[in-house]
């Protein structure tokens, strides 16, 4: 019997379906494996960590003083410019001293007048005392001539005192450096009038600086004066300071309740200036052995910190606990133990449980070897050894060389 061509349609199409739902599915392909270097991992290992505190602060210098003027004038002149060296009772300037001269002379004439007035008082006493012992005058009479002497007297350590004050401001018209160290501002320029008490110019020490750093209560509790501190100052980030605590302030600051530490740095070769910002650390404890990887291993994601790990030959996402941080390398407390073989750098999220595949250190090829050919003599060369007796040369089997 023959089959209609709509029937013979709809079982080919049959046969074709469930040939194709019996056939095998596709292999899946293998994950790509992540190739490291050995340079690209690194082994964690037990390094000496000491408990630290953290201080950051800027530089000031330990001891400062600001030149003022002790009498009203005219700045005549001011021989110090910003980053000036002077030395202790150098002379820096002066104020116009006309008027204080003037009154320094007139304060010496009162003085004159004074000391002539009582050379008069005293002869007049001394006469009438030997009136008063001959009766020739009377008591009331002598305490009147013995009181004007007394009042000339006074007069004349009134005199003194004027003319010293007088000469005390004239003296006051010269400015002299209170302190060694550097000018560190110039206020007020020559030609200008200045006041009493008038800022001239501001002398810094900084053969010493100052940090001046703000620490948690609990922090505090666990430092001394005397203790060592390490610094890096911005700018500066290949120089490594030194210095020590200080003092530290009794008292809490009021809303942070944080502590005030005073840091002293020495600076006598002048490397660092004032107002420049460093941070550092010091030590709270002893050092003690602690698993530690670089810093650059680590990777922060959503407050966590995580490390890459090789765990056989898969890559193993591992969230770790942090602790001290020295010289590039971050203690863990958590998650990670001594010799485990991390990923280096942060390379950015890697797929937890990725193959992984390292390949071996490069072997450095050989230096080629320096050989003299005996024959031409030249360094680097090596002739073809002659042919033993009986032999033919390769020239000589090519047919090249007829013997």
């Amino acid at each position: 019997m023959k089959m209609s061509p709509i029937l013979l349609v709809i079982s080919t199409l049959a046969a074709v379906s469930l040939a194709a739902c019996n056939r095998a599915p596709p292999p899946v392909p293998a994950a790509a494996a992540l190739e490291f270097s050995s340079t690209d991992l690194v082994s964690a290992e037990l390094r000496p960590m000491a408990p630290t505190v953290q201080l950051s602060g800027t530089l000031r210098p330990w001891r400062e003083a600001t030149v003022k003027a002790r009498v009203a004038g005219e700045l005549q002149a001011l021989g110090v410019r910003e980053g000036d060296a002077v030395k202790q009772g150098q002379i820096i300037g002066r104020i116009d001293a006309t008027d204080y001269r003037a009154r320094l002379a007139g304060s010496e004439a009162d003085v004159a007048a004074a000391q002539a007035a009582l050379i008069v008082a005293e002869k007049n006493q001394a006469t009438q005392e030997s009136l008063l012992a001959k009766n020739f005058i009377s008591r009331n009479a002598y305490d009147t001539t013995a009181g004007n002497r007394d009042a000339a007297k006074a007069r004349l350590d009134a005199a003194s005192a004027a003319a010293d004050v007088a000469r005390k401001a004239l003296v006051d018209t010269t400015l002299v450096a209170p302190i060694d160290g550097i000018v560190s501002a110039r206020i007020i320029q020559a030609g200008e009038r200045v006041p009493v008490d008038g800022r001239i110019v501001t002398i810094s020490d900084i053969t010493r600086l100052e940090l001046a750093a703000s620490v948690p209560a609990g922090d505090a509790a666990r430092l001394a004066p005397g203790a060592e501190i390490t610094l890096v100052v911005e700018g500066l980030a290949d120089l490594r300071i030194s210095g020590r605590i200080e003092r530290i302030n009794p008292s809490a600051a009021a809303g942070s309740r944080s502590i005030e530490l005073y840091a002293l740095i020495d600076n006598r070769e002048g490397r660092l200036r004032g107002g420049l910002f460093a941070q550092g650390q010091v030590a709270a404890g002893a050092a003690q052995q602690r698993v530690a990887v670089p810093a650059s291993a680590l990777r922060e994601e959503g407050g966590e910190q995580i490390l890459y790990v090789l765990a056989g030959d898969k890559l193993q996402r591992r969230q770790v606990k942090t602790a001290i941080a020295q010289a590039g390398w971050v203690a863990i407390t958590e998650g990670l133990a001594a010799g485990e073989r991390v990923v280096r750098y942060n390379l950015g999220p890697l797929k937890d449980g990725s193959p992984v595949r390292v390949k071996p250190a490069a072997t450095p090829p050989a230096a080629p070897v320096a050989v003299t050919s005996p024959q031409s003599g030249i360094p680097g060369t090596q002739s073809a050894p002659a042919p033993s007796p009986g032999i033919p040369s390769p020239a000589q089997a090519r047919g090249d060389i007829t013997s």
